[in-house]
């Protein structure tokens, strides 16, 4: 029986850029979350920790959500639960290892609230209209899983994070019997990840590594840090079993590296003996070559431990000359700057660096170019929705679909708000809904961290700060003495003392015009224009000027 309802599916993160993962699929009154990640933030981004997609949309239908299914592990797919569910009480389904890194993220009492339901490969989940069928596929992390979702109008394929990889570090290569079996009950659309669409070829193996790093490691006469992401299990188990054979020592560095570390080994997913891992205490009393440490801050964050030991601002460790780091990751585009400036840091300190390109210590997770129309020749999807990428990615992902047999116009390249609906035979992509990005900054999040602010904060750090705070008789419309005036991050010391004395000179003749009575907040108006335009005739800059006009009493 056809029916008459659509599916929409509307993307809240992922398309258009590199990260926050997050998609909706709605039914009727029933809806269905996949992931909900997060994204690095831009180097013009001052402050911001990190960003969450913009959820704005689900406010108000917290009652037709069926559940949250995550298909893996890593940050820019689990990160922003702990904002998410903080509103949506939800039920959230994730494979052991994904929720066990999703407890280490909790806050105690959110794990109390939140239902963290078991998922396998192979499990059929039932919500609501949704039959949710996860399996396996090889990424570089455990327990990742593909989607496949029955829906009153078809089937629906997302890929998840995923690669072919025929020697994957845990021995379990990607499901294709399960997606042969899909192509015969007939695929509506294949949502598919575009990560590493513009590279040709296939994606190396994850195996390939333990060469690579055991060429790192062998000749290298100090200790061997190692930055990589926390959520990396695979990785950071590849890395002890090449420290323990070339005889050294492991300690772990940084709070979610640690208890992500902790996790991992109680559940089996690090197989590792037990005197291999020291604390950074007990590693710093051994010979430098027989250390490695394992931290965070592969991406070059500030806060990491990796940003912290390039600028020397860590509390317990220090580069050594003679260590070699291995920043184990691919750099996200837009982070390259960042990256670089650690890079260029961690060598003035005395490091030797390696890092992607120079050697291969990085393997992808993603699939490239052949198994990207793999996946596609296999399922044989009517439609084609490429997800996980930038607008470049997306749209040579659509390309290379047409190589496999899917017409353009059956390619639906779209960025996140844009609803995608289908029904029994056909695919609109309908208007967009308002959104963007959410910073979050510490404790901050969404509107008290708004865009305005962060370019306010980007201006102050271009242009620095001039404070002016006076004495105001509002009686008398005048000054009280004289006003303080302060620079910070203008000019040097030096000069911010001589253009101190004209700008006091500018306050003085602006106070000259206020009339008796004149409101506090007119008078600050007043002075704040006249020192911004005093200091752009001198110097050819405006700092942000803040005035603050204290009552006399």
């Amino acid at each position: 029986m056809k029916t008459m309802e659509r599916l929409q599916i509307t993307p809240l993160g992922g398309l258009g850029e590199v990260g926050k993962n997050m998609m909706a699929f709605e039914y009727g009154r029933n809806i269905m979350i996949i992931d909900a990640g997060i994204m690095f933030p831009e180097s013009d981004m001052p402050g911001v920790d990190y960003i969450i997609p913009d959820y704005d949309y689900l406010r108000g239908k917290a009652d037709r959500i069926r559940g949250i299914v995550i298909t893996h592990g890593h940050e820019d797919h689990i990160g922003a639960l702990p904002h998410f569910l903080q509103e949506f009480n939800a039920p959230v389904y994730a494979t052991k290892l994904t929720r066990g890194l999703i407890e280490v993220k909790l806050r105690r009492d959110l794990q109390k609230q939140v239902k963290l339901q078991p998922m396998e490969p192979g499990d059929i989940l039932h919500l609501g209209p949704f039959r949710v069928e996860p399996y396996h596929v090889c990424h570089s992390i455990p327990d990742t899983v593909g989607l496949g979702i029955t829906t009153p109008v078809g089937l629906i394929v997302h890929s998840g994070d995923f690669k072919f990889d025929n020697t994957p570090v845990d021995g379990w290569p990607t499901d294709i019997a399960k997606l042969a079996e899909f192509s015969q009950r007939g695929v509506l659309a294949l949502l598919s990840d575009s990560t590493n669409a513009d590279q040709p070829g296939r994606t190396l193996s994850e195996r390939s590594l333990n060469t690579t790093l055991a060429d790192v490691f062998r000749p290298a006469k100090g200790r061997v840090i190692v930055a990589t992401f926390a959520s990396l299990i695979s990785r950071i188990q590849q890395v002890m079993e090449v420290a323990q054979s070339c005889g050294r020592k492991v300690a772990v560095a940084g709070f979610s590296m640690s208890k992500n570390v902790r996790m991992a080994k109680r559940l089996g997913y690090l197989d590792v003996p037990d005197d291999l891992i020291l604390s950074l205490q007990e590693v710093n009393r051994l010979p430098p070559d027989q250390v490695t440490i394992i931290a965070t801050g592969a991406q070059g964050e500030p806060r990491s431990i990796m940003g912290r030991l390039a600028t020397g601002r860590h509390s317990s460790l220090r580069i050594i000359p003679g260590d070699t780091v291995v920043l184990s990751s691919h750099t996200i585009p837009g982070n390259e700057e960042t990256v670089h400036r650690v890079i260029n840091r961690l060598f003035q300190r005395g490091a030797h660096v390696v890092y992607h390109p120079v050697a291969p210590v990085h393997v992808s997770g993603h699939a490239s170019q052949e198994e990207q129309k793999f996946l596609i020749s296999v399922l044989r999807p009517k439609f084609l929705v490429p997800i996980h990428g930038e607008l470049r990615h997306l749209n040579l992902h659509a390309a290379l679909a047409q190589e496999v047999g899917v017409p353009r116009e059956n390619s639906a390249v779209v960025e996140n708000g844009y609803a995608l609906r289908f029904s029994e035979a056909e695919m609109e992509i309908g208007e967009r809904i308002p959104g963007g990005y959410v910073f979050v900054d510490g404790t901050w999040v969404g509107d008290a961290v708004s865009p305005e602010l962060i370019q306010r904060r980007h201006q102050v750090a271009e242009t620095g700060v001039c404070s002016v705070a006076l004495i105001y008789d509002a009686e008398a419309g005048s000054m009280v003495g004289g006003p303080s005036i302060t620079g910070r991050a203008i000019t040097t010391t030096e000069v911010m003392d001589d253009l101190a004395v004209g700008a006091t000179a500018v306050v003085e003749g602006a106070m000259r015009g206020i009339s008796p009575n004149t409101p506090a907040s007119t008078v600050e108006r007043a002075v704040e224009k006249a020192v911004s335009d005093f200091f752009y005739r001198e110097a050819r800059n405006r700092p942000e000027v803040i005035v603050q006009a204290v009552p006399a009493y």
